[in-house]
């Protein structure tokens, strides 16, 4: 007798529970026979040989089985990538509450994100990242997420989701990539190298098959993405120290969270950098024409050790004695005193009056070529 629909789709879902696990895949079979109410999956082919035929309602009850393990609509998706391109920039916002006090969570880049007030959990895609709380103390001690307990519960839900966001990404690669034939060789899921042994840009660690597939394609040490993770170290020269193996007993999983206490209103502070950037800024307004506009840009702009301002015009393109008032009055705000000089520089272009007479770049372009083309290249030189 051959296999109904509903058959080979609770075989598909249980090869796509078995990659979300990363258990194999006889184990996810006999998951999905004992939600269908067998001991072992060898019981629903004698089943199915005897005349028992699955139903939607089997298939509906493996798909929720899913649910628990994968984000969103990843469940019931057949096709290989699906999960990876849409959670590049994850716009499914989730929104709920601890007690009273409403969050919302998100998934960006792989990381998931939980917000309430005045705080701020992250946990990092890697299994072995560091989950922090970040914490606004402007807030003092008014908000729950002061308490422990309050804490813990966070970050179980964002734990929770990242796991979910983990078998996303499972059930997208190759089954070889998350676990290890008999010799210990995996495929890595981007570039389908297969190796028993494979390096980490970033801090020059080997790791083995099965290290590698256990940490999704995070190094062990130091979290590097997957991008990082290749089967030779290629960048090393032959002086080089080689990679140091690392060991099981240095991969204790995520660790426990951190809790940072700040201030996070936004604050201020002027550098010669942001100084400079609002001053020539106020130039440009100040400027009447062409001509000026090219003034104010070209002029240099000095700050001081104390943020006090300096601005030395060109004489050929800022009027000796016209004020910048936007100018002043943005350092005026910002409680600095400004000093004007002028100088002669190397203007990038000749004729600097034209931009005297207009207010407009492209006619001034237009009459700085036409100035340009009345000099005849070809005259002869007497």
């Amino acid at each position: 007798m051959k296999p109904t629909y509903y058959l080979k789709k609770l075989k598909e879902l249980s090869k796509r529970y078995a990659r979300a696990q990363q258990v194999p895949l006889h184990k996810a079979r006999d998951t999905v026979a004992e939600v269908l109410g067998f001991s072992h999956w060898n019981d629903v082919t004698k089943a199915q040989r005897a005349g028992w035929t699955p139903t939607k309602e089997h298939v509906s009850a493996i798909e929720s089985l899913l649910v628990e393990a994968l984000p969103g609509d990843e469940a019931g998706g057949p096709e290989l990538g699906s999960f990876i391109g849409d959670s590049i920039f994850e716009t499914d916002v989730q929104h709920g509450t601890i007690g009273k006090h409403e969050y919302t969570i998100s998934v960006s880049m792989g990381d998931v994100h939980m917000h309430g007030t005045g705080w701020h959990l992250h946990v990092p895609e890697a299994p072995n990242g560091e989950p922090r709380l970040e914490i606004a103390k402007q807030i003092e001690h008014e908000a729950p997420v002061y308490e422990t307990t309050f804490q813990q519960e966070a970050l179980n839900i964002a734990v929770k989701r990242a796991e979910q966001v983990r078998a996303g990404i499972a059930s997208d690669w190759p089954r070889r990539s998350t676990k290890p034939d008999k010799d210990g060789r995996v495929r890595h899921p981007i570039n389908g190298a297969e190796s028993d042994k494979w390096f980490c840009l970033h801090c020059d660690t080997s790791i083995t098959g099965e290290q590698i597939a256990k940490s999704l394609w995070h190094c062990p040490r130091c979290d590097a993405s997957p991008l990082n993770i290749f089967n030779t170290p290629w960048w090393l020269e032959e002086q080089d120290t080689q990679p140091e193996p690392i060991a099981d007993k240095e991969i204790h999983g995520r660790p426990e969270l951190v809790v940072d206490v700040a201030d996070t209103r936004l604050k201020l502070e002027l550098d010669s950098e942001k100084v400079t950037l609002l001053i020539r800024s106020a130039l440009v307004e100040d400027a009447l024409n062409v001509s000026e506009r090219l003034g104010a840009l070209f002029a240099d702009i000095f700050v001081h050790d104390d943020n006090d301002v300096s601005i030395t015009f060109d004489e050929d393109l800022w009027p000796e004695n016209k004020e910048p008032i936007s100018a002043l009055a943005v350092a005026a705000h910002l409680g600095i005193n400004v000093d004007q000089h002028v100088g002669l520089r190397e203007l990038p272009f000749a004729w600097p009056g034209l931009g005297e007479h207009t207010k407009c770049t492209v006619e001034y372009t237009e009459m700085m070529l036409k100035a340009y083309a009345s000099q005849r290249a070809d005259k002869d030189v007497e």
